[in-house]
C-alpha cells in the first residue's frame, strides 16, 4: 500500500460531500493508495441499513474510518486491507453472504451502497485509467 497521502483536511472536506462525491473520491483514493479501510475486530463490522439490507462499511482512509467510528462508537478497530485481497477475498465473501459494500458513511449521511457489480466496474475503470495517465 502507498504512504497514507490522505490528511485530515481530506476527512473534513469530504464530510460534506453527496454520497455519490463521496463515492467517486473513495474510488479514486482507493486506486492511488492500492488500498481500503474497514472496521475490525474479530470480524468486519456489519451494519443494518435501510431496508433491512446488512452493510460492511468501507472508506477510502484510516481518518475516515477513525472519524465515522467515533461517532457510531462500535468499539472496532480501523484497519488497511489492501486493494488486491479487498477485491479478490473480501468483497466476493460479501457478495456470497448478501453483504453490501457501504462505501464512505458519516455521521450524518448513510453509505453509499453501489451494489457488487458496479462497484467492480468503477474499480477495474478507475485502475485502467491510472494505468493509461487518464
Amino acid at each position: 500500500m502507498h504512504q497514507h497521502e490522505s490528511t485530515s483536511q481530506d476527512k473534513d472536506r469530504t464530510q460534506d460531500l453527496t454520497q455519490n462525491a463521496r463515492y467517486r473520491y473513495f474510488i479514486e483514493t482507493v486506486v492511488t493508495l492500492e488500498g481500503v479501510w474497514g472496521l475490525y475486530h474479530n470480524g468486519w463490522l456489519l451494519c443494518s441499513g435501510d431496508n433491512g439490507t446488512q452493510y460492511c462499511p468501507f472508506f477510502a482512509s484510516h481518518d475516515h474510518a477513525d472519524a465515522w467510528n467515533a461517532v457510531v462508537q462500535t468499539g472496532y478497530i480501523p484497519t488497511a486491507i489492501t486493494l488486491v485481497e479487498w477485491t479478490e477475498s473480501l468483497l466476493p465473501d460479501l457478495n456470497r453472504n448478501h453483504i453490501a459494500p457501504g462505501i464512505s458513511p458519516t455521521g450524518d449521511d448513510g453509505p453509499f451502497l453501489p451494489g457488487h457489480d458496479p462497484l467492480h466496474s468503477d474499480l477495474i475503470r478507475a485502475l485502467k485509467d491510472a494505468i493509461t495517465g487518464k
